[in-house]
């Protein structure tokens, strides 16, 4: 993994982005596999030419030297991750730049950083890796920007310390600015690691988990991050909000609850005590094939109803496999496993087979056992690890932006009674969209997180773009409109692990009750009086 300046679009690091032996095998890929007409190769606008404002502000002089306006690294903080943001990066336009960087190096320069912000009418919005797919990591734009003097992007990594590590509670106090790799690394030296890997992991941190209770690959049980903290510190402009460290209470709603989510708009998270463990020492996993969606869907209900709480549990449909470049796989796979820190987990393998077996599933290569007593190690050629290197690949590649792909994703959570009718609605309302807008392409489904009462199912569409960036992000726009009034048609949540931001907005607007988003602004009213928090996500701003 690099550790130079981040990439100013898609997945990686600056000088890596544009691989065009890999272009121009993915687009082998799109137009021999997928169908896809043939794709044009576009190339990204370098920052000289690109659109960037001159920076509207100054930074305050007792902190100027933890602030820039430097142009390529105002660029890099304008946007997260979500595909229209990444489309427009690739182009070269960057004309929501923040007008100043902050990097603070201590919590009191958060404070200071806030208070000016705060006394100055200046938009602030914090920033940890940057990877966020919902719009809502960048500065505001349009009427969310107007009124304010300027914009400030507050990037926390600095703050990047393991501060202390409590090995008989297996806790540890970890800085908002940490990255997964490096705060894990720091957790090694004590044989710990903070068991917390969203696909995003490599560029990701936990200041950004907590604020948007970031999914891991925990299938069962420790779905998300909140699950995972124990007490939590947010600077906000009104002062510092912090919880007590304990391992559970009953007094009143959870304190915790109200950082976990807050997506940046009551303040910035800058340190958290955390439940960690030691790596697992027992595994067991297996590839078990389907007839169909539904059939898969069946045992996995049983799987999870049984408490069987597998580490890894998920339904790819066979497009899925596909789109992943795993296209000799012509069934829907399931890919389970158990792991454990101290007992073989061959038994709960064994009895999640025999549920599937019920249920029509099929494992022609047999479960794989690691561990003390096992003697070996996963294969490299079984499709449990191709599937994990496909999905990896996922996260880090960007070469659909050169190439026009239009792509996104879709993802809820809903009760098992009604899964299969969702599942329908859902494929249908994509496939009609993807086909109104683009002609062609393909809708996949997985399972990223089950529950006893259902599954998270995640929606994955593909398919050939126009060339003119604009019109490649209104197909995009359609065709998650269409997923998202879908979702809500079946009162569902537009989000089950990708957050609000701007984009989810609307969405989420009408999954909560009415007087809980007046709720929430009030409660931002105490913590961020002058409105300068984030504005625009999650809630919209008060009108005048």
């Amino acid at each position: 993994m690099s550790d130079g300046p981040r990439s100013r679009w898609g997945w990686g690091f600056a000088g890596e982005m544009y691989d065009e032996a890999a272009i121009s095998e993915h687009k082998s890929f799109l137009e021999e596999t997928l169908g896809f007409p043939e794709r044009p190769v576009l190339e990204p606008v370098p920052l000289a030419e690109a659109t960037l404002p001159e920076p509207a502000i100054e930074p305050p002089e007792d902190l100027a030297e933890c602030c820039t306006t430097d142009r390529g690294v105002r660029a890099r903080h304008t946007y997260g991750m979500a595909y229209p943001e990444n489309v427009r990066a690739f182009h070269g336009d960057f004309s929501p730049a923040p007008d100043l960087v902050a990097r603070p190096r201590t919590e009191a320069e958060v404070a200071d950083l806030l208070a000016w912000a705060t006394e100055r009418n200046v938009a602030v919005n914090p920033v940890t890796g940057g990877t966020g797919v919902a719009g809502g990591t960048g500065p505001p734009e349009g009427a969310d920007r107007s009124g304010y003097a300027g914009t400030l992007a507050l990037d926390l990594r600095e703050l990047d310390e393991v501060l202390e590590v409590d090995e008989t509670s297996r806790t540890a106090l970890i800085q908002g600015g940490a990255l997964g790799p490096d705060l894990n690394d720091q957790l090694s030296e004590h044989g710990l690691h903070l068991r917390h890997y969203p696909q995003s992991y490599p560029l990701s941190g936990l200041g950004g988990w907590i604020a948007t209770r970031s999914g891991g690959h925990y299938a069962t049980r420790y779905t998300h991050i909140d699950e995972l903290v124990e007490s939590v510190r947010m600077v906000a402009p009104a002062g510092t909000f912090e919880t007590q460290r304990l391992p559970a209470h009953g007094a009143g709603p959870d304190a915790n609850r109200l950082v976990c989510g807050s997506e940046g708009i009551l303040g910035v998270v800058t340190r958290a005590w955390m439940q960690v463990e030691p790596r697992p020492t027992y595994r067991s996993d297996a590839a078990v094939y389907f007839d169909g969606v539904l059939e898969a869907a069946e045992a996995i209900r049983r799987i999870v109803q049984a408490k069987l709480t597998p580490a890894n549990c998920r339904l790819h449909d066979r497009v899925e496999t596909t789109m992943y470049g795993l296209d000799d796989l012509e069934q829907e796979l399931v890919v389970l496993g158990f792991e454990s820190t101290d007992r073989p987990t061959d038994g709960d393998l064994d009895r999640a087979l025999e549920i599937c077996e019920e249920a029509g599933g099929t494992c022609p290569d047999g479960p794989d056992h690691y561990g003390p007593g096992f003697g070996s190690e996963r294969p490299e050629d079984s499709d449990v690890a191709r599937w994990g290197q496909a999905f990896q690949m996922g996260a880090s590649g960007s070469t659909d932006i050169p190439l026009c792909v239009v792509g996104g994703t879709v993802e809820t959570a809903v009760t098992w009674d009604r899964f299969e009718a969702f599942h329908g609605a859902m494929l249908g309302a994509l496939e009609s969209a993807v086909e109104a807008e683009c002609g062609t392409g393909h809708v996949s489904t997985r399972f990223t997180h089950v529950y006893p009462d259902g599954p998270a199912v995640y929606y994955t569409f593909q398919a050939p773009g126009a060339r003119d960036p604009d019109r490649r992000i209104e197909q995009w726009s359609e065709i998650k409109r269409a997923g998202l009034d879908t979702v809500m048609e079946y009162d569902l949540t537009p989000t089950h692990h990708h957050a609000v931001g701007r984009d989810h907005k609307e969405w989420y607007a009408r999954q909560i009750p009415d007087n809980y988003g007046e709720a929430l602004r009030a409660v931002k009213g105490v913590l961020d009086p002058a409105g300068v928090m984030n504005p625009g996500v999650l809630v919209d701003r008060p009108s005048d």
